[in-house]
């Protein structure tokens, strides 16, 4: 996971590597061993036990194209 934007101390975590263009959203702690894609640029990502530790959500900027509005709050809180 790239520089992002930390959008909450505790769990979830939410983050947008805008280099990457890609927003993640951690529920726990752990090492992605797997994932399972939900849909198009949409992935759960999984530990080694199987265990759901975030979300992965590729190409953010055109996945939430059509709700702009909370893709630039995150980013403008990375300023």
């Amino acid at each position: 996971m790239g520089g992002g934007s930390w959008l909450s101390e505790a769990y979830p975590k939410v983050v947008y590597d805008e280099k990457s263009d890609v927003l993640y959203i951690i529920i726990r702690d752990g090492v992605e061993e797997g994932f399972i894609e939900l849909a198009p640029n949409i992935n759960l990502e999984l530990d080694n036990s199987g265990k759901v530790i975030g979300i992965e959500i590729l190409n953010a900027s055109k996945v939430f194209k059509k709700i702009e509005k909370p893709l630039e709050l995150i980013k403008s809180l990375k300023k």
